[in-house]
């Protein structure tokens, strides 16, 4: 899965805890008044273990709130939310899937499961999801947002692009229509061994949209550097990782392009950035166990 997609997860999954929510003593406030049959009850009292940093606690807690209240779209937005966060994928598709099934006319449930199915890499299915909420909801934004990822991801490009156009379309404000319609548009045009000034140009608005996304910094130093325009290039590339620290291939795109400028000493601490980065994407990968029937 892309990080694109993992943010996207996280947004449509962010309500279970906010800053401020939950106060240190509350596990303790809560355990002292128990209500077992109350759904509300263990949904608290899981966001109190995750405060604490106990998962499997979570886990248990926010698993009975949904079986004494199925029909709660939130709680399943929270346990997928804890999951995606743990990348315990597999059992987010299973949360998703229980919860289409009870709430089958729910966009957001819906948008969660296809990005869940990005995750495991069942492309067919998400894009199924994707194109049906679109489908029953034309004016969807997030539905093209979320089938524009899809096509990228795939390597789907025309569809790409015409996807990121109608994003674009419905609102010229949101990056990700400029953002997705900039990597179509590179990988079309790079293949064909054409000039890359329009990529250029989306992916540049793509950065004026959102600054603080990291990726659209990432895909305009690309872009520079692959038209050999080093010198900005590296400036993206810096702001990139600046914003987002955990990304491999842009430490492996700025050790390629100080090293073209000459500048051997920096480009050798952007290599040992990306194994580093290597080794530690792995060592976050871990899987957790779900019961929801």
């Amino acid at each position: 899965m892309t990080v694109a997609s993992h943010l996207v997860l996280l947004i449509l999954t962010s309500q279970f805890l906010l800053p401020g929510q939950v106060k240190s003593d509350s596990l303790s406030s809560l355990l002292a008044s128990p209500r077992e049959d109350s759904a509300e009850w263990h949904r608290n009292v899981g966001r109190a273990y995750y405060v604490m940093g106990k998962i499997e606690p979570t886990l248990k807690h926010l698993q009975q709130a949904i079986r004494l209240d199925p029909t709660n779209e939130q709680l399943y937005l929270d346990l997928g939310q804890v999951l995606a966060e743990n990348n315990a994928r597999e059992a987010v598709v299973v949360v998703f899937e229980a919860a289409q099934r009870t709430l089958p006319d729910s966009f957001r449930i819906q948008s969660a499961l296809g990005v869940a199915y990005l995750t495991v890499r069942n492309y067919g299915r998400a894009k199924e999801t994707f194109t049906g909420l679109i489908r029953s909801k034309p004016e969807y934004e997030l539905g093209y947002q979320l089938l524009a990822e899809c096509y990228d991801i795939t390597q789907d490009w025309k569809n790409s692009a015409t996807v990121a156009k109608r994003l674009r379309e419905l609102n010229p404000k949101n990056s990700n229509g400029w953002y997705y319609g900039a990597s179509a548009e590179f990988a079309i045009r790079r293949l064909n061994g054409e000039e890359l000034q329009t990529a250029t140009s989306l992916a540049r608005r793509a950065v004026e949209l959102a600054p603080a996304d990291w990726r659209t910094h990432l895909l305009l130093g690309k872009l520079l550097a692959e038209s050999h325009q080093d010198g900005e290039a590296v400036a993206s590339l810096k702001k990139s990782i600046a914003l987002h620290r955990g990304d491999p291939k842009t430490y492996y795109i700025l050790g390629q392009t100080l090293k073209r400028l000459g500048r051997l000493e920096e480009s050798a601490a952007a290599f040992k950035s990306y194994k580093e980065s290597r080794k530690n994407h792995a060592a976050r990968q871990r899987s957790l166990l779900v019961d929801i029937k």
